[in-house]
């Protein structure tokens, strides 16, 4: 079986969403409350509150609170898993001697999601999402596209954003039969081109963030000059996040549709292992030792996130498995620098548009790394078929390929 996550926006009437408004403030509460228990139980006593110790308190609580238990008991159980998972990430911190982040106490502008685990409590019919319990009636979805045959809703979470209510619906859905059919697909991402593929295929990078800069900068400009504490202030911070948010959506959308591209093209996709955190790094430095072309790579660095290759890579990986698919990493060295051709390492090609090798091959400098990977990737699939190392794939395994020559073309 796999799990797929689909997000609808919901469109409740006046008197669903005041219902909604009182759900999640009350579930803040639950979650302010649990987490003081937790700190005046220890603080006082030395005594650790566990999960367990907090559902058995929630049973209590609902038998003479209606605004608990009038929702359904999974909801606010959901609330008490989310402060037990920031306490065990605290303790997780404090043992690897990293920053801790203690969790902190929610706001009303903090707290914008509520969800719970229950089979039975979720029901679709036609365009209306029905659960027992808090909410009259059936809140209705924009169905943007159907969900697929034959899938059972496991669990929800609803959020709230500048008035825009949405729900994620976790479903279970038949695993994708697998589907070999031998075409093995190289993919080279990065900020010029979003994606290219070893067949030549450049994927455009829309950078809405870039296009929108204007927009941005402009939205920012007015809130700076807004009193602190105005209602025009609040109006400002809703119109900037209005165009922050167009930018997401923009670029998400433009990354499912390349994904889907992709993934059409091959059953087996041969992305490079980035280090993309490593990538993105500035090259400020130190008052010791400046860095070099700071704003180059400042700008480069821009050009990177608005891009996304990361999520890029992600949404190929599980969209290649719900197709019957793969998705395959290997080592990213010299995939730039190395002609595929004649397979020699010249590191002054990797600047340049087009890789121009001595031995009289001219090409796309995207589409001779793409051609690269297609064949580290090929290779390690041959390695893995003789038992030899275990491939990359989808990024999950342990052990990675670490292969500096491709084959020869």
């Amino acid at each position: 079986m796999a799990f797929r996550t689909f997000v609808y926006c919901l469109r409740p009437t006046r008197a669903q969403h005041a219902q909604l408004q009182t759900i999640l403030r009350d579930q803040r509460r639950l979650y302010n409350a649990a987490l003081q228990e937790r700190r005046e139980a220890w603080s006082k006593s030395s005594v650790s509150i566990s999960f367990n110790d907090q559902t058995r308190s929630l049973t209590e609580i609902r038998k003479f609170d209606e605004s608990y238990g009038g929702v359904p008991y999974n909801l606010s159980k959901w609330t008490l898993k989310r402060i037990d998972d920031g306490m065990k990430a605290f303790f997780r911190r404090v043992r690897k001697g990293q920053n801790p982040g203690f969790p902190r106490f929610r706001s009303a502008s903090r707290w914008s999601s509520f969800g719970f685990h229950q089979k039975d409590g979720l029901r679709l019919k036609g365009d209306r999402l029905l659960f027992s319990g808090g909410v009259t009636g059936g809140l209705k979805m924009k169905q943007h596209r159907p969900l697929p045959e034959n899938v059972v809703v496991k669990s929800a979470v609803f959020s709230h954003e500048d008035g825009i209510w949405r729900v994620a619906l976790s479903c279970e859905m038949q695993s994708a039969v697998a589907n070999d059919n031998g075409d093995i697909i190289g993919i080279d991402v990065g900020a010029s081109f979003l994606g290219t593929d070893s067949n030549g295929q450049h994927y455009e990078n829309i950078q809405p963030a870039g296009k929108q800069s204007k927009r941005v900068r402009r939205a920012q400009r007015e809130v700076a000059r807004s009193r602190k504490g105005s209602k025009s202030r609040k109006k400002k911070i809703a119109n900037l996040r209005r165009v922050q948010r167009k930018i997401r959506n923009q670029r998400t959308t433009h990354l499912h549709d390349v994904a889907n591209a992709i993934v059409r093209s091959g059953s087996t996709i041969v992305v490079e292992d980035l280090k993309l955190k490593s990538m993105t790094r500035s090259a400020r430095g130190t008052l010791a030792e400046p860095g070099r072309n700071v704003r180059q790579k400042a700008g480069l660095n821009r050009e990177l996130q608005d891009a996304a290759p990361g999520r890029l890579i992600s949404m190929i990986a599980y969209k290649a498995e719900s197709a019957g698919g793969r998705m395959i990493k290997v080592d990213p060295r010299n995939t730039s620098a190395t002609c595929s051709k004649c397979g020699v390492v010249d590191a002054l090609q990797a600047g340049r548009v087009f890789y121009r090798c001595g031995c009289g091959h001219v090409q796309h400098r995207d589409h001779n790394a793409a051609i690269n990977i297609r064949m580290r990737g090929v290779e390690a699939l041959h390695e893995a078929a003789r038992g030899l190392v275990e491939p990359n794939v989808g990024g999950c395994a342990e052990r990675a390929l670490r292969k500096a020559e491709p084959l020869a073309a």
